[in-house]
């Protein structure tokens, strides 16, 4: 099973569970159980100028990736500005709360794990009673997380040319870059960051987890259950868990994206290549 859709501005929408604990606050779900993911809750949230959400905490571990605008983050006690390329994760039951005091609206892509539960189901999110959102803070600096999974990672980062790219197995030519997973200190998902140059492929393969794209730059061929796709930015993919998946860069500029992991995959054999196992089958039956 698979999914590919589009992100639209128009799709942002005030969220009812957030319905007198926010103000400017709207989302646009990518992927949850209407797409038919069971383990899956990917968003993309926006907070207007002024906007706020209230302190609270979910029964569910959440992480976001900022991709525009400035926003004040309050986990606990301490607080930190947010700028573009700033991350975090939020364990099961953290304390948080939002405000944009800038003068542009601040969005960013959030994953949720385990899969919040649909509306009209059992609650899965709680306020705080009277609590106030943050006003100020201090930019996110490297020693400043005070134990909280916070950092920091933009394209700009991303070396040039061979440098640093996986030089061997299916992998081969692709820049990958761990955001959050368990040395992070995440317990329920992953989130990536991905780079092919043009002429690179990843072949088919699938997986005994879920995994969703969302489209930053440039623009893909991804192969999904045999159905093919041509996905550039403001895209998302999903493939469930078996979706056997492929992607190709075949054009001129380089493809980037965000990628969530649900739930974490197991310690060994992540990955299971078709052409490795035929090739394997044929030896063996000789």
């Amino acid at each position: 099973m698979h999914y590919f859709g589009t992100f639209e501005d128009r799709a942002l929408a005030p969220h009812p569970t957030y319905d007198g604990h926010s103000e400017g606050y709207t989302h646009a779900a990518l992927v949850d159980h209407a797409t038919g993911s069971l383990h899956t809750g990917l968003s993309i949230d926006e907070l207007a100028p002024g906007g706020t959400i209230a302190p609270h905490v979910h029964a569910y571990e959440e992480s976001f990736y900022l991709l525009s605008g400035q926003a004040v983050l309050g986990i606990g006690e301490q607080t930190y500005l947010l700028g573009p390329g700033d991350l975090g994760a939020l364990k099961v039951g953290t304390r948080h709360a939002w405000r944009n005091t800038g003068s542009t609206p601040v969005r960013w892509l959030q994953m949720a794990a385990p899969q919040p539960k649909p509306l009209g189901q059992e609650r899965d999110t709680f306020f705080q009673k009277g609590g106030l959102s943050p006003r100020a803070a201090s930019p996110l600096g490297p020693d400043r997380p005070d134990g909280h999974l916070l950092g920091h990672f933009d394209v700009g980062q991303i070396p040039k040319g061979e440098e640093g790219r996986i030089s061997s197995g299916g992998l081969k030519g692709v820049f990958l870059k761990w955001l959050i997973d368990e040395a992070f200190g995440a317990i329920h998902h992953r989130l990536l960051l991905i780079e092919y140059l043009p002429g690179v492929s990843l072949g088919a393969h699938d997986h005994a987890y879920e995994e969703a794209y969302f489209i930053l730059s440039g623009e893909v061929e991804a192969t999904l259950d045999d159905q093919r796709y041509k996905a550039k930015p403001g895209d998302v993919l999903w493939t469930g868990v078996g979706c056997v998946h492929a992607f190709a860069n075949t054009g001129s500029q380089p493809v980037r994206w965000l990628e969530t992991f649900s739930p974490q995959p197991p310690k060994e054999n992540v990955f299971r290549f078709m052409a490795d196992w035929e090739q394997r089958g044929r030896e063996l039956e000789g």
